[in-house]
């Protein structure tokens, strides 16, 4: 949503983003398209989802397949480079002049099996996001909703909060404060309905059998063989059937990058991710138009992240100056240069792309970071002094040759992703003397030694939800269900400053508390290291059309993709 200062503002922003989103489907290619011989399937590689229960969602590969099967109340395409959030299961809505209450009128459709889309089946997600007693990772996601905070934390009833069905079709929620973001976030798959009633009736497998479900979206899961392929196809049920062209999207679980490779150069592949050792081999097809080259920002940061909990395996990381050297002996040039070969090196939290009202947060707001990481770049000798006061503040008089730290990673087959751990042990090694335990493990085992908090450090990355700097900002808040996969690094500062957030709807305030935010967690306290920003490098073949691949949401929007000249 349009961030709005005023009362007034707000409603006549609220207005012009009805004109302007318009009604969902537009030009996708003409039905000839469809009908010209050329079959409608989509092939591409994913990682299988854990599940398929939209309020358990968690990783961007359950998002994929959720926002591809499911319908929520809007859905994001990108027009122009821009993301566009355009009606889907509502036709319509209007905000109140205080800007409190959303009412959304819900268009007549139905889900798969023939049953009417509800707006109590909204209300029922909502809820049951928000039940203490399932513990989902994204309740904190709906807090902006009256009553929702309370009712999760044990301080108030489920039927305080603020979220009702007026009617069959029309949906209402009432929020504790104005909030500019949570107009993107009812695009989110957290947010989509449910139905009570199959949940019921799938007991235990229903989360994982598409059998047990019935879908709302553009497609339905025809098949889905575990950690092989997932078959979606064409729901003709979808109230926008007419736009949708592919009839079948087929994704294959292939580990290998260079086995995807093989199957994209043999048209097997219809679309692939870039990966440095392609994208210069491709980019020259690109150009002589022999395939297509989409690249473009991608709001998502990598980042190293500090054992803040218990100070590590080693115990030195109680320290702001310890992790505080860590970080700045990071030569993310250097990694970006001579890895990965793409990249921005990230002297913040808060990616391009990411939009506060509409402007950029980045294009305004500097690294906080970057003066610290120049003063100290390519200088071991400060570098090392900045570690021995931070472990002198410890009490540890260890000469840093005598301090071994635990770098914790999952055995990925991705080899550059296993290059770019290996730089990063060497950099820290030269740059501060120490000794780099390097410990990369099978998934389980690492989620296993994780949760145990045993590691100093371990890599991670977090792409935005939706377009505002609060899904970042929100996150190492002290009421995050994240907090645990990153360091456990909530502070009281930061909890201080986010508070402020609240209700706040002056846009040059909400950037200047962003500001106050990131500084705290990457340079004051140094509580994680981030160290790229990620960008959007795809490759498809030229027969695909009209596939979007918008900021936020899914990867890979297909819902009005089509197939021509194959």
């Amino acid at each position: 949503m349009v961030k709005m200062s005023v009362y007034l503002k707000k409603a006549a922003i609220a207005a012009a983003l009805l004109l302007a989103l318009g009604s969902c489907g537009g030009n996708t290619g003409s039905q000839a398209a469809r009908n010209a011989g050329d079959e409608q399937v989509l092939n591409l590689s994913f990682t299988y989802p854990l599940t398929l229960d939209v309020n358990d969602a968690r990783n961007s590969n359950e998002f994929q397949i959720m926002t591809q099967v499911f319908e929520g109340l809007t859905r994001i395409f990108q027009r122009d480079g821009q993301d566009v959030y355009e009606p889907a299961g509502a036709e319509s809505w209007t905000v109140s002049p205080d800007g409190l209450v959303w009412t959304f009128k819900l268009r007549d459709h139905s889900w798969s099996d023939g049953v009417k889309v509800t707006a109590g089946q909204y209300v029922d997600s909502v809820k049951r996001l928000l039940d203490p007693e399932k513990g989902f990772s994204y309740a904190t996601f709906a807090f902006d909703i009256a009553g929702a905070e309370e009712y999760y934390l044990g301080k108030g009833p489920l039927e305080n909060v603020g979220v009702r069905a007026v009617d069959d079709r029309t949906l209402e929620f009432r929020l504790t404060e104005t909030a500019p973001q949570f107009g993107k976030k009812i695009a989110f798959a957290v947010m989509f309905p449910i139905r009570l009633d199959l949940i019921e009736k799938g007991g235990d497998t229903w989360a994982v059998n598409p059998g047990n479900h019935a879908f709302n979206g553009p497609f339905v899961i025809s098949e889905w063989i575990q950690d092989n392929s997932m078959t979606l196809t064409r729901n003709p049920r979808f109230w926008d059937a007419a736009n949708v062209k592919l009839e079948t999207v087929k994704f294959t679980v292939i580990g290998e990058y260079s086995t995807q490779a093989t199957l994209f150069e043999a048209k097997q592949l219809d679309i692939i991710a870039g990966s440095s050792e392609y994208i210069g081999k491709w980019k020259p097809l690109a150009e002589r138009g022999e395939i297509q080259y989409l690249v473009g920002k991608y709001p998502q940061t990598s980042l190293l992240c500090f054992n803040n909990k218990t100070g590590g395996l080693s115990g030195i990381f109680g320290s702001a100056k310890v992790r505080q050297a860590f970080s700045l002996a990071l030569d993310r040039e250097g990694l970006i240069d001579t890895v990965y070969n793409r990249y921005i090196p990230a002297f913040g939290w808060f990616p391009p792309g990411i939009n506060s009202d509409a402007v950029e947060y980045r294009t305004v707001s500097p690294e906080p970071l970057k003066p610290l990481y120049d003063e100290y770049r390519n200088n071991p000798a400060k570098l090392r002094a900045l570690l021995k006061e931070g472990l002198a503040e410890l009490g540890i008089s260890k000469d840093p040759g005598d301090i071994t730290v635990t770098f914790l990673t999952t055995a990925t087959s991705n080899s550059v992703a296993l290059a770019g751990y290996e730089y990063i042990k060497q950099i820290w090694e030269i740059n501060l003397g120490v000794k780099v335990n390097l410990r990369a493990v099978e998934t389980a085992l690492y989620r296993e030694e994780r949760n145990r908090d045993q590691y100093d450090m371990i890599p991670n990355g977090w792409h935005g939800d939706y377009d505002d700097p609060m899904t970042f900002a929100e996150l190492f808040a002290s009421r995050s269900d994240f907090l645990q996969y990153f360091g456990w690094p909530a502070t009281g500062e930061y909890d201080a400053a986010f508070e402020k957030l609240k209700g706040e709807t002056d846009n040059n305030k909400r950037i200047a508390i962003y500001a106050e935010l990131e500084k705290i967690l990457t340079a004051d306290k140094a509580n994680v290291a981030p160290y790229y920003y990620s960008d959007s490098m795809n490759f498809t073949q030229n027969y695909v059309k009209n596939l979007s691949i918008p900021l936020f949401g899914p990867t890979y929007e297909f819902s009005r993709a089509y197939i021509q000249g194959k």
